[in-house]
């Protein structure tokens, strides 16, 4: 039997623990805090999960607040002029619900079904030595531990990283009290303004009894939006975020004037400089670990790619976990498995650097979606599975292609526009 050590109980860590435990592998996963740290601890991120991403966690039979909470089914984006007034809307239904659960709740849920499947947990600080040691007695070590300081064992990709600095200031928290038409409808709302940042509110599961929404912010750094660096309460944070949005958005004010935090630790603030890493990190000894997650593919949350491209990946490494069988985990295996998992990823990768630094078209393709159904539901589509955005979403010239040929089909009845062939 194959013996996995993962270290860090994170979505991708657990994730591909849960997996490898019930194909029959012996896992060890270690945490830092055990799970009732995590549960009663101060929220790391505010994630939310598109639908590829739910059915992987429900065909693993980690949906354990379906029934509970049915998320997002409603998509509002206000596009606002430099005053705050609102220019444009794109709304629409989402063909399949977006759900965000607190990762407290959730990681600690998770790391006792760990458990519970047969799983060894591990509670301990981890160091370098350790490392050492795991990849001596383990056939594999997978390194899951996000922005952590294992994270510098893994080599900065310079070709897939273009930011040295952050391109967004963050903040954010778990909020009760929100109330007005913007929330009605379990509604994903994004309001964006130029020079200034994006502001960003949906239902999110807590274990509160009652309805909980996130509210967050993405600043461009020195705007007037950024006003969180030095928040050092969850009270502040809370008041200031009233103050942004009743200057930036008034007609916004009325939804959170009463809004306040679930509890004391249900807010964050910080920044992230999107950076990608080689998949292969070396030890002083010479033995190698693999990255998978954060660890080597981080994101800034503005696209929401970061939590679902980690289940994603987690699921593909422990496919090919599975089917590499008794041989060895080596460097080529490592870098395989992360090149195919790139194919996909890039495109989530490009989605969000385009949302960080806008291109003109998107200008254009942001007019047609407020216009054409189409175009805002392939859209919204492709944040769920980015490849689907390429090439029209990321190339001028393919986007004026695309939103062309939307246009004419838009100009034909119904009953009159081609029908595409049934692939038998």
């Amino acid at each position: 039997m194959k013996r996995i050590a993962i270290i860090g109980a994170g979505q991708a860590g657990l994730y591909l623990g849960i997996s490898l435990v019930d194909a029959g592998y012996a896992v060890t996963l270690f945490s830092d805090r055990t799970p009732e740290a995590i549960l009663n601890g101060k929220i790391m991120a505010m994630p939310l999960l598109f639908p590829d991403a739910l059915q992987l966690e429900r065909d693993l039979g980690l949906n354990f607040w379906d029934e509970q909470f049915l998320g997002c089914d409603q998509f509002h984006n206000n596009l606002c002029d430099p005053q705050g007034n609102v220019a444009l809307v794109v709304s629409s239904t989402l063909e399949k619900p977006w759900r965000g659960v607190d990762q407290r709740l959730k990681l600690s849920v998770w790391m006792q079904e760990f458990v519970r499947r047969g799983g060894e947990l591990v509670v301990q600080a981890m160091t370098l030595q350790n490392l050492e040691e795991y990849a001596q007695n383990y056939d594999l070590v997978v390194v899951s531990a996000g922005r952590g300081s294992f994270s510098t064992l893994f080599e900065r990709d310079e070709q897939k990283s273009q930011y040295d600095q952050p391109k967004r200031h963050l903040a954010g928290g778990i909020y009760t009290g929100l109330k007005g038409d913007p929330m009605k409808g379990r509604t994903f709302q994004v309001s964006n303004i130029p020079g200034a940042g994006e502001m960003l509110q949906f239902p999110f599961y807590t274990n509160s009894k009652d309805s909980a929404y996130t509210v967050a912010f993405e600043a461009y750094p020195g705007g007037a939006m950024d006003r969180f660096g030095k928040v050092q309460s969850g009270q502040e944070l809370v008041e200031l975020s009233k103050q942004v949005i009743q200057e930036l958005t008034p007609w916004n004010y009325e939804t959170v004037k009463d809004m306040e935090l679930i509890d004391e630790q249900a807010w964050v603030r910080g920044a992230i400089t999107p950076t990608v890493r080689k998949p292969i990190g070396r030890l002083p000894s010479g033995a190698t670990v693999m990255g998978i997650g954060d660890t080597v593919i981080l994101h800034d949350p503005v696209g929401a790619q970061g939590a679902n491209n980690a289940t994603k990946m987690a699921h593909l490494v422990a496919q090919r976990i599975v089917e590499h069988g008794n041989q060895r985990f080596d460097e080529s295996w490592m870098q395989e498995v992360f090149d195919e998992f790139w194919q996909y990823c890039q495109h989530g990768h490009a989605l969000t650097d385009c949302l960080l630094t806008p291109p003109a078209h998107l200008q254009e393709i942001a007019i047609a979606m407020a216009q054409n159904p189409e175009v805002a539901r392939d859209y919204l589509n492709g944040i769920n599975n980015p490849p689907n955005l390429s090439p029209w979403f990321f190339d001028p010239e393919e986007s004026k292609k695309y939103l062309a040929k939307k246009t004419l089909l838009n100009s034909i009845e119904p009953e009159d526009r081609p029908v595409a062939p049934i692939a038998g």
